[in-house]
């Protein structure tokens, strides 16, 4: 089988990653300039403008006056949350290829729950700069299903077949199939295509045990149990243990996990970036 180096060279060519995504990613600041960099960024995809045009006219966030143009989008709705749009909307189109029920189920899915969790559960122990990362980070962690589902999309949906069909753990399925898993090649990629520190950290964080892992992977980790929990992907062996394990290392008072869960479908539910990719 192929190694990480091997599969890293039949991808270095591909674009698998919108560059616009790319550069988009690596605004960091809420600042006068990043503000009117994001908005070039942007206007360069003229399919994204015209999908970010119609959620800030949508009921979701219409303030009963139309916006006509990106600047007028991201005055309305703020940086941060154009930023995470525009970052869900490309991820949208990666996570869509091969045109896959089973990939984009199982994959996509779960990582916009996780990511919307992760930043529900920052927003609440106000952990603020971590809130504005958390979504971009949750969805960027997959990138390395998203690049095995390309180098060969066939032998990845065999995989997520026999996934949803047994006890055996995904990341076990990849190893046995391609030699090399979704952590590795995801951490591996994410610095090939020099992507942000932060989120080359969040994919590392999948392979570390809970307590090494870094501050924002401990509430994205903690947010994927609980998407899988929810409905937002299969339950995999040692589900509740991890519960357990991350609620203890966050340091959060849990008396009823049921009501917990339950609220949080609830919020993920009425999350207007949830709301805006079910018109994705």
């Amino acid at each position: 089988m192929a190694t990480v180096e091997e599969y890293l060279s039949k991808i270095k060519d591909l674009t698998i990653v919108p560059p616009v995504l790319l550069s988009v990613l690596s605004l960091d600041d809420d600042n006068e300039l990043s503000f009117g960099e994001l908005e070039k960024k942007v206007q360069s995809d003229q399919v994204l403008v015209a999908r970010l045009l119609k959620l800030a006219n949508s009921p979701f966030f219409s303030r009963g006056n139309p916006v006509a143009n990106m600047k007028q989008v991201i005055t309305r709705l703020g940086f941060k949350t154009v930023r995470s749009m525009v970052a869900m909307s490309m991820t949208d189109s990666l996570f869509s290829q091969g045109n896959y029920k089973k990939f984009r189920d199982e994959v996509w899915d779960h990582s916009v729950a996780k990511g919307i969790f992760a930043q529900i559960l920052c927003e609440e122990k106000k952990f603020k700069k971590e809130a504005e990362l958390a979504i971009t980070c949750g969805l960027m962690q997959d990138l390395g299903r998203i690049v095995l589902n390309t180098i060969d999309r066939t032998k990845y949906v065999e995989v997520l077949t026999e996934f949803q069909t047994s006890d055996v753990t995904l990341i076990s399925l990849e190893k046995k199939s391609f030699g090399v898993d979704s952590y590795e090649i995801g951490s591996a990629a994410a610095k090939l295509w020099k992507m942000p520190n932060i989120i080359i950290t969040s994919i590392e964080d999948l392979s570390k045990p809970v307590n090494e892992q870094s501050a924002l992977g401990q509430i994205i980790g903690f947010a994927g149990v609980i998407a899988k929990f929810t409905g937002h992907g299969k339950q995999e062996p040692g589900i509740e243990e991890k519960f357990e394990e991350y609620k203890s290392t966050l340091g959060l008072e849990i008396e009823d996990r049921k009501t917990f869960l339950a609220i949080k479908d609830e919020k993920l539910k009425s999350n207007e970036l949830y709301q805006f990719c079910s018109t994705l």
